[in-house]
């Protein structure tokens, strides 16, 4: 319907557990995966040398920075 309005692609793929030596292939999933809509990359380590990947798109980025804006406007950011 042309007067609807287009949503971007809404999407954070977390990947959990992964050895240190698979990182790269997880990441290069994922960007063959999702394409352009990729916004940011973050591996954080977990245990044992366990990481994991989380894979945000922009979409996802989009919705997220426009809740915390709606938010700030109501008055209900907690600092």
């Amino acid at each position: 319907m042309p007067d609807e309005e287009r949503r971007p692609e809404e999407s954070t793929e977390m990947i959990e557990g992964i050895p240190l030596y698979l990182i790269p292939k997880a990441i290069a999933d994922q960007i063959r995966r999702k394409r352009e809509a990729v916004f940011q990359i973050q591996v954080e380590r977990k245990f044992h040398h366990r990481y994991t990947v989380k894979v945000e798109t922009f979409g996802e980025h989009a919705l997220r920075e426009k809740e915390e804006k709606t938010g700030c406007e109501d008055g209900d950011r907690h600092d």
